[in-house]
């Protein structure tokens, strides 16, 4: 720190001015008197936490942090102030012991009055004391309707995250429990054959369909594996955008969605009408989205029911790959959380259980296609089925 003699001059009144508009230029010209310039460097402390001082200091350039300590000495940015603001004022109302770190962060001058040479000078102009003390006390009580004010809203954060916490509690004992299920499941029937395989009961065709019913429980477990797997990743993960034929990328998610449903028997149609260009997508995840939309057409609907895609252009700037099937449909109040993870359609009243899966698909869907800036639509009917259509942006 440097400290230069004050000449004084309209730039170093108008400063003081700027601090402390309630004073008259005649009692800005006497406070002044008592000021003297002074210089620090970049991420130096001008006054200490817990430090006793006895400087008001008035910022003429730069900027410096306010910043108070937790109890465990972790350090809290409460403010950055920058010319014309200034600080140390509690040291004029009898409080030596400085509330808060003041850091500069960068080169910085400042006005220093002492206020030792500031009572002397008050002392013969007692309405320059009276003013100023009152602007002061005004400053603080605004100071701390600021602090209680971003407090209020600091709380109310804290309240939100506590409800999102609650939120994530449910979700994840929903999600324990929904795999617990899933899993349970096929394993049971694995270790169920496994025994007889192992007791010697399962031979010829017997042992044939035993081991079949073995490798489809395992690729469902490895399904439900992967898709958490997906879930997981594809937040970090950097889609990689390319212009793609939809047909490839159709035939890809068709394949994948019959070979995890066990070459599920339902007929498929597909209609890309001739105007149709290529997308400008991410593989993976457009082949995830689709997937998990024909798995949904195939899985909700009678067996061999007709599941119909087709691909246009209905606006202008959009290709929307629309996927209808014929199943049980979906009503309104459920359509609302078809994108919530874990979320499942329970079956009719006769049987109150929940359809197979982990409900992820559609999670999935809608997050790639707010990676694409796209959209994903729903028109369904309970009873005569649903069109899911993923709407994509052209490029």
């Amino acid at each position: 720190m440097t400290a230069t003699a004050l000449k004084t001059d309209e730039a170093t009144l108008d400063l003081l001015q700027t601090a402390f508009p309630d004073l008259s230029r005649n009692n800005i010209k006497t406070l002044s008197q008592a000021a003297v310039y002074e210089t620090y460097p970049a991420r130096t402390n001008i006054c200490k936490e817990g430090e006793e001082g006895t400087t008001l200091y008035i910022l003429a350039e730069g900027e410096v942090d306010i910043i108070v300590h937790a109890d465990d000495n972790q350090e809290i940015l409460v403010d950055s102030i920058g010319s014309g603001s200034y600080f140390g004022e509690m040291a004029f109302l009898g409080e030596t012991t400085r509330m808060a770190t003041i850091r500069t962060r960068q080169l910085c001058r400042v006005l220093s009055i002492e206020e030792e040479d500031f009572m002397a000078i008050a002392q013969s102009n007692p309405s320059l004391l009276r003013t100023l003390l009152r602007q002061i006390i005004g400053h603080i009580r605004r100071t701390d309707r600021a602090v209680i004010n971003e407090l209020n809203v600091k709380n109310a954060a804290l309240r939100k995250t506590y409800s999102e916490l609650e939120e994530q509690e449910e979700l994840r004992t929903q999600f324990i429990a929904t795999l617990s299920h899933e899993l349970r499941t096929p394993l049971t029937s694995i270790k169920g054959y496994l025994g007889l395989i192992n007791g010697g009961a399962m031979k010829g065709d017997s042992l044939q369909m035993a081991l079949d019913s073995i490798t489809r429980n395992v690729n469902k477990m490895v399904g439900h594996t992967n898709d958490l797997l997906i879930l997981y990743e594809m937040h970090p993960q950097k889609p990689s955008f390319e212009y793609l034929e939809v047909a490839d990328v159709l035939i890809e998610s068709l394949n994948a969605a019959r070979s995890v449903l066990n070459d599920h028997a339902s007929p498929v149609t597909i209609d890309i009408q001739p105007e149709v260009p290529k997308v400008y997508a991410d593989r993976r995840g457009l082949t995830l989205a689709l997937r998990a939309l024909i798995e949904n057409a195939f899985k909700y609907s009678p067996a061999e029911a007709p599941v119909a895609i087709r691909v246009s252009c209905p606006e202008a700037g959009e290709v929307a790959i629309a996927v209808a099937d014929e199943g049980i449909g979906i009503a309104l109040a459920d359509q609302k959380r078809l994108f919530e993870p874990f979320f499942r359609l329970e079956k009719e009243e006769s049987a109150p259980t929940l359809y197979p899966g982990l409900g992820i698909g559609l999670t999935i869907a809608k997050f790639v296609m707010d990676r694409h800036n796209g959209r994903i639509h729903i028109n369904s009917t309970p009873g005569l089925g649903s069109t899911f259509s993923l709407c994509l942006p052209r490029k």
